[in-house]
C-alpha cells in the first residue's frame, strides 16, 4: 500500500528506495503512459458520510516488464490529496513513484506555472514583454487588472512591481490540468494484466436522510425514509456496492471550494423489501448497504429508498414557549403575542434507527390529496427513542402574555405574577401546553391551573379550551438569582 503525496506544479517526490535510480525514473516518466479514466474503472465502491465519501476504484493494467508509467485521469475535483492510496492487488508489482496533479481552479494557479517564463503585458500605453519573476498573490479586476505582488522584469532590465494590464501567456507546457490526475510509475516483474486499487476521500459526495410522515385519522402516522446522495463533482460514480454511514464521524474536509451546479433529482425505483438497504452497526455508527448499488451522476441528487413504510402512533399538541427568566430585570407589563407551535411527537419503538435528517409531515384533505403541513430536523435517533417535530404555528389558537404584578423582595429576589390568555377560535376543543423557564431558585406560590415541574428550570401548565372559549392562566412566582 502506497500513500500518495501531493505535489504541486508537477514537482515529484521520490520514495526512499535505493533500488530505483534517477535514470530509471526519468526513463519511465518520458515513456508513453497507460491512460486510465477514473469514471470508467472496472469497479467502484463508495462509503458515503454526511460530509464526504471514501471511494475505492479497481483498474486492470496491461503492464510490461520493468517500469511502466500510468496516468489516472479525470479524478473528482474535491479530492483530499493526503488521503490518496495506491495499492497493487497482486504480487510482482510495486509502486515506485507517484505524482498528484491538482486541477487548476483560478488565474493565480495558472500564473504560478509561468514563474520564470516570458509573458506579454498589454497596457493602454503599449505592449511590454518580460520575464515573470514572481507570480501575483491576488488579482484586482477592472479595465486593466492589477497583479498584486507580481514582479515582471522587462527586456531592458527594469522591474515592474504589481503591474496592471492584460497578461498574454504562451501555451502552457505541460497543458493545464482541467481535472486532477495521478501519474505513477509501477515496476512489474513480468508482462501481464495486473489489478490496481485506488482509494481516496472525495469531499464532493455526501448524503442525508429525509423522511415523509403522513398523519392518519386514527392517530397513527406512516413513516418512509429516503437516502439523498449529493454529487457536486463532474464525475460519474457507478457504485457497487454503495454504503452509507450514519453517525457523527470526524472527517477533516479539504480546503478546496465547492463549485455550484444544477441539481438533478433522480428517484430510484426501489420498492420491495429485498431492495431495501441492509443495516448493521460498526463501532459507534450504523452502516447502510444498498444491495444493487447505484449510479451517481454529476451535479445531481440521487434519491433511494432507506426504509419503510412503517406505522407508528403519534401525539399532536399545541405548545407555547414563554419567557426564560434570568433574573435581575424590571417589570414589563406590556401584553405580547406568543406563538402557538404545532408539535408532532412519536416514538420509533420497534422500528429501525433514524439517521439525522429532515422530516416532512403530510395529511390528506377531504378530496384525498396529500397536503404539506410542515417539516423539522431530527438528530440521529436510535430505536425506541422519542421524536419531537415542530412543524408550524396554529392559525386559530392564539396566546398572549403579560406581567400584571412585580415586587422587588431583595437585591437579588423578586415576586411577579404572569397572566396568559388563550383564545380558541376553532370549532373544536384545544389543549395548549404553556412552558415557562427560570434560572436560579424559584417557587410558584399561586396558580389558577395545576402545573407540572418538568425539570429544575422548567414548568408546564396545560390549558384546555372549549370551542370558541377564552381561558386565562395566572401564576405567581418567587424568584431568587
Amino acid at each position: 500500500m502506497f500513500p500518495v503525496t501531493m505535489m504541486f506544479m508537477r514537482m515529484r517526490i521520490l520514495p526512499c528506495s535505493a533500488a530505483l535510480s534517477l535514470v530509471a525514473i526519468s526513463a519511465a516518466w518520458s515513456q508513453q503512459p497507460i491512460v486510465l479514466q477514473a469514471d470508467s474503472a472496472l469497479q467502484t465502491s463508495a462509503t458515503i458520510y454526511s460530509n464526504a465519501a471514501i471511494v475505492r476504484q479497481q483498474f486492470q493494467l496491461p503492464l510490461e516488464k520493468g517500469e511502466n508509467l500510468v496516468s489516472i485521469e479525470r479524478l473528482p475535483e474535491f479530492i483530499a490529496p493526503n488521503s490518496l492510496v495506491l495499492r497493487p492487488r497482486s504480487g510482482g508489482v510495486s509502486v515506485t513513484l507517484v505524482s498528484f496533479e491538482p486541477t487548476v481552479t483560478s488565474s493565480i494557479d495558472i500564473l504560478q506555472a509561468y514563474a520564470g517564463r516570458t509573458v506579454t503585458l498589454r497596457q493602454r500605453s503599449g505592449v511590454i514583454e518580460g520575464q515573470l519573476l514572481t507570480p501575483p498573490t491576488s488579482i484586482v479586476g477592472g479595465t486593466e487588472p492589477c497583479y498584486n505582488g507580481a514582479i515582471l522584469r522587462t527586456s531592458t532590465g527594469e522591474l515592474l512591481l504589481s503591474p496592471c494590464g492584460e497578461l498574454v501567456l504562451p501555451p502552457p507546457s505541460p497543458p493545464v490540468t482541467i481535472a486532477p490526475r495521478i501519474r505513477t510509475v509501477l515496476s512489474a516483474q513480468s508482462a501481464s494484466p495486473k489489478p490496481l486499487e485506488l482509494l481516496y476521500q472525495c469531499d464532493g459526495l455526501q448524503w442525508q436522510a429525509t423522511y415523509s410522515a403522513t398523519l392518519m385519522d386514527n392517530r397513527t402516522l406512516e413513516l418512509v425514509g429516503y437516502i439523498n446522495v449529493s454529487n457536486t463533482t463532474r464525475t460519474t460514480f457507478r457504485c457497487n456496492p454503495l454504503q452509507l454511514v450514519a453517525g457523527s464521524v470526524n472527517i477533516q474536509r479539504s480546503s478546496q471550494r465547492y463549485k455550484t451546479g444544477t441539481a438533478e433529482l433522480r428517484m430510484a425505483s426501489a420498492s420491495t423489501d429485498a431492495e431495501l438497504p441492509t443495516q448493521e452497526t460498526l463501532d459507534e455508527y450504523h452502516i447502510y448497504t444498498v444491495p444493487s448499488g447505484a449510479t451517481i451522476l454529476p451535479n445531481s441528487v440521487t434519491t433511494l429508498l432507506l426504509g419503510g413504510p412503517v406505522t407508528l402512533s403519534y401525539n399532536q399538541r399545541l405548545v407555547v414557549r414563554g419567557r426564560y427568566y434570568y433574573g435581575g430585570y424590571g417589570h414589563d407589563d406590556q401584553e405580547s403575542q406568543v406563538p402557538v407551535a404545532t408539535v408532532v411527537e412519536f416514538s420509533n419503538a420497534g422500528s429501525e434507527p433514524l439517521p439525522a435528517g429532515s422530516v416532512r409531515v403530510w395529511q390528506q384533505d377531504r378530496q384525498g390529496a396529500l397536503q404539506f403541513l410542515g417539516e423539522d430536523n431530527i438528530a440521529h435517533t436510535p430505536s425506541n427513542e422519542k421524536v419531537t417535530l415542530t412543524i408550524g404555528e396554529s392559525f386559530d389558537v392564539k396566546a398572549s402574555r403579560r406581567e400584571i404584578d412585580y415586587k422587588r423582595l431583595a437585591e437579588r429576589a423578586a415576586q411577579y405574577t404572569v397572566e396568559y390568555t388563550i383564545r380558541n377560535r376553532k370549532n373544536s376543543p384545544a389543549q395548549v401546553s404553556v412552558l415557562e423557564s427560570f434560572a436560579g431558585d424559584w417557587e410558584i406560590t399561586a396558580s389558577t391551573l395545576p402545573y407540572t415541574k418538568r425539570s429544575a428550570r422548567q414548568v408546564e401548565f396545560v390549558v384546555s379550551a372549549a370551542a370558541g372559549q377564552v381561558v386565562m392562566l395566572r401564576y405567581t412566582v418567587q424568584h431568587r438569582w
